[in-house]
């Protein structure tokens, strides 16, 4: 097997089990893109084995930090890992998150299931290298009805590899129908945004509906297929109001609301322009839900987004009734719970109001938080009432 050998820094954050080496990090290197490497400190200690590709900012992605074959039995041993801990969703959800890359320890792979249809991620070279040996014993494993790959990731061209969208195995449904904690909800697994649906909101749908009173006026901003929403509605919301830019996300979203037999406005605008033009005196709300899509997809968007989002916080404050709570979400790992907070603080002091938190939101346990994978933790959110 071909060596890595990295610097002493790199050296002591693989060994606080940090997965990543960068292209900046490798002192010296033999061996070819997408090969399996050992990583060795500068004095020649083992560290692990890792796939590598000297193109990509991310050289080294980690498979072990122990010395063992990467073969069939190592992926199988994986991937049943992986599934053991999603067993405590079993009777709540047909569909959940099975492998969460890195935080699984499978980096570059994600897969999903939706009622035994699985959607698959392979967004690194080393994982596409791999694929011989993940699909047979995830076929065997999980023997699902379909697989549909969606390796459509923006880190997919920056390791060199090109979009994928195509169905692998048996048979993707347009509509794949799933249940979650009493809702029904249909996946368009080659249309939807993500591998099919947001299922790391799952938990934190169920925490913002618990505080749904019969009657509430309920604002989805960045509705998607209206998940949010249809849970507040199922909860006794009187009125709810979806917004989204997406004519395809609202369609779904209308069929969803059949799906329960519950109702909702569906409004198609750009999220800033509706908060901004929503009369205050008329229309207000006994609960709004922020969710955006990630806005800082760089460490260097950070600030532009925090901006944004404190406009948006801003104004939905403008629109609350007396009493009223904010559901406020960012799914960017370069903005922190701590950025968050700020953004509300400082939009909390321009509308001249204290902000009592109910609620800290992040990921739903099949998104595994690793503490030595920092970028393990991207969802965080709040659950507040401004006073």
């Amino acid at each position: 097997m071909n060596t890595v050998t990295v610097k002493r820094p790199a050296a002591d954050r693989l060994r606080a089990f940090h997965p990543w080496v960068y292209r900046t990090d490798i002192q010296q290197a033999e061996g070819a893109p997408g090969d399996l490497v050992a990583v060795h400190a500068p004095g020649g200690a083992f560290l692990g084995i890792g796939t590598f590709n000297p193109a990509s900012e991310i050289s080294v992605r980690i498979l072990s930090f122990s010395r063992v074959e990467i073969n069939r039995d190592f992926i199988r041993d994986r991937l049943l890992a992986a599934f053991r801990k999603r067993e405590p969703l079993r009777g709540k959800t047909d569909a959940c998150r099975l492998v969460h890359a890195e935080a699984d320890e499978l980096p570059g792979l994600v897969i999903d299931d939706y009622a035994g249809h699985l959607a698959i991620q392979v967004n690194t070279l080393g994982m596409e290298r791999l694929r011989d040996l993940l699909l047979p014993e995830l076929t065997e494993l999980r023997q699902p009805k379909g697989i549909y790959e969606k390796s459509d990731a923006t880190s997919r061209s920056r390791e060199g590899l090109a979009t994928e969208h195509r169905v692998l195995q048996g048979v993707i449904p347009e509509r794949i129908g799933i249940r979650e904690y009493g809702a029904r909800f249909l996946v368009n697994l080659r249309e939807s945004q993500k591998t099919g649906f947001y299922l790391d909101q799952r938990r934190n749908r169920q925490v913002v509906a618990s505080y749904v009173e019969e009657g509430f006026q309920v604002l989805d901003v960045f509705a998607n297929t209206g998940a949010f929403g249809i849970h507040a509605a199922l909860r006794g919301a009187g009125r709810v109001k979806l917004v989204d830019v997406s004519r395809e996300a609202l369609a779904l979203a209308r069929e969803n609301l059949a799906a329960n037999g519950v109702s909702a406005q569906t409004v198609k605008a750009d999220a800033f322009d509706f908060l901004t033009e929503a009369p205050a005196a008329a229309d207000r709300y006994d609960l709004v839900i922020l969710d955006p899509p990630p806005f800082a997809k760089a460490k260097r968007s950070a600030a532009g987004a925090l901006r944004g989002m404190r406009r948006l916080i801003g104004q939905s404050l403008r629109i609350l009734r007396p009493g009223g709570l904010l559901a406020v979400f960012s799914c960017s790992h370069h903005v922190s719970q701590e950025d968050l907070r700020t953004a509300l603080l400082e939009a909390a002091a321009d509308r001249g109001c204290r902000i009592e938190i109910l609620e800290h939101l992040f990921q739903d346990r099949d998104h595994p938080q690793v503490l030595n994978i920092p970028m393990s933790l991207y969802l965080k959110g709040f659950l507040v009432r401004p006073q």
